[in-house]
């Protein structure tokens, strides 16, 4: 496989149109490269900091990462990765995979559509195919209509869409935001138990809810509207089929509840961000220290080759700013993962909060009507299918390695671990 390459700076204007395959990744190195099995049909164009890409068949591309990227068409599928620039795409005649990419607008794409780690707004006019969204930090809107299925968890914004098919969501609005959704299938409607939001369901054939304080016996008949918490965020959903509201929350008993779990997980949770910090400066000591070692191998090559000073001065000085750019894209890459980690620490004291003030009230009121009973009724579904329930997000690998960690160190207990990594994993 050939190969076309322009050095650029760091944020370029990359302009392609593919009729073809697209692979396309975000890279450290400031160049752009194209590569085809077939290059006699690959054109690559520079000009000032405008690089375009034409291609007739298959097309690989690796750009700076935050390059900004225009695609006017790909013609086949397409698979974007590790992109911090702006993203615009007119049209995608096959599949679109997004991968830890940032702003994001995406004219027509006539497959499907899965993307997940946007550091941005998603901005979506329409999709043929079947569509799965997950972490987009920003809002997610769709002004068109997705044909197929829409499955879409963790928005940090608002969030709208119009959907032919089912909707499944996996929601924790944030205050002031507004999301709204339409199905002409059902909707699967899923928040998180300490929720605030207002919910107006203006249509529906029938309404299932599954909610802290809500117990219907039987399906509700739209339209229906009920709040949750203080009502802060605003949603309305529509669907010409079925809606079902659930919680994350579990069917707690009185005696299950334990208040002084909450500062045991508060003292694994200033533990473990003490454990984070010692293991950023550790990966940053080791990132140096490659560096140092590349960098004095490399000075030993160039003295063998018998370069010019000059010459080799400025392969040098080259090297370094490509050691520099990728050992701050290590650290930054460290600080996202600790960021992440601490925000699912900070939900997990959340929940065990909201427990321990349900438990109070709970109480209380037992105390003051004597017998009562906290099961919910969960009625028996429809005849048309649901869309099934979305697995909880599973804690990576480093989160856990760093929990068995402390555990062998005996700075936690058995259960504190069990305790840590079911919150995590969103099941207290």
């Amino acid at each position: 496989m050939e190969k076309q390459s322009v050095t650029t700076t760091e944020s370029p204007t990359v302009i392609l149109e593919i009729a073809g395959d697209l692979r396309l990744k975000g890279q450290d190195e400031l160049e752009v490269v194209a590569k085809s099995d077939t290059p006699e049909n690959l054109t690559l164009e520079a000009q000032d900091d405008q690089v375009t890409i034409r291609c007739s068949s298959n097309c690989n591309v690796r750009v700076p990462r935050e390059a900004d990227i225009q695609i006017k068409a790909v013609h086949g599928n397409a698979v974007i990765k590790a992109v911090d620039g702006i993203l615009t795409i007119d049209t995608i005649d096959g599949d679109l995979e997004l991968r830890n990419v940032d702003e994001t607008k995406i004219g027509k794409v006539n497959g499907g559509l899965s993307a997940k780690n946007v550091n941005g707004d998603l901005t979506i006019n329409s999709v043929a195919g079947n569509t799965a969204v997950r972490d987009v930090q920003g809002n997610f809107t769709v002004t068109d209509s997705v044909l197929g299925n829409l499955s879409l968890s963790d928005i940090s914004g608002g969030a709208s869409a119009s959907v032919n098919g089912n909707i499944t969501l996996r929601l924790d609005p944030s205050p002031g935001d507004n999301y709204d959704f339409k199905a002409q299938g059902n909707m699967f409607c899923r928040f998180s138990e300490d929720a605030s939001v207002e919910i107006n369901i203006p249509k529906a054939s029938q309404v299932m809810p599954n909610l802290p304080g809500i117990h219907a016996s039987a399906p509700v008949q739209a339209p229906y509207a009920l709040t949750l918490g203080e009502g802060d965020a605003h949603i309305t959903l529509t669907a010409d089929g079925n809606i079902v509201l659930d919680t994350h929350a579990p069917d707690w008993g009185m005696d299950d509840f334990d208040v002084d779990v909450g500062g045991e997980v508060n003292g694994m949770a200033d533990a473990i961000s003490e454990q984070i910090t010692q293991q950023v400066d550790s990966q940053v000591r080791m990132i140096e220290e490659q560096l140092n070692a590349q960098l004095s191998s490399l000075s030993m090559r160039l003295g063998a080759a018998k370069l010019s000073e000059d010459q080799a001065r400025r392969i040098q000085d080259r090297a370094r700013e490509t050691s520099d750019r990728a050992a701050a894209r290590a650290q930054e890459r460290i600080r996202r993962a600790q960021e992440r980690l601490e925000q699912k620490l900070a939900m997990a004291q959340r929940k065990i909060e909201l427990k321990a003030h349900a438990h109070e009230r709970a109480a209380e009121r037992a105390s003051r009507h004597g017998r009562h009973s906290w099961g919910f009724g969960i009625p028996t579904p429809p005849t048309s299918p649901m869309p099934p329930t979305p697995p909880g997000e599973p804690v990576s690998e480093e989160e856990r390695l760093m929990i068995l960690r402390m555990l062998e160190e005996k700075k936690i207990s058995m259960e504190q671990a069990e305790e840590l990594l079911s919150a995590l994993e969103g099941k207290e």
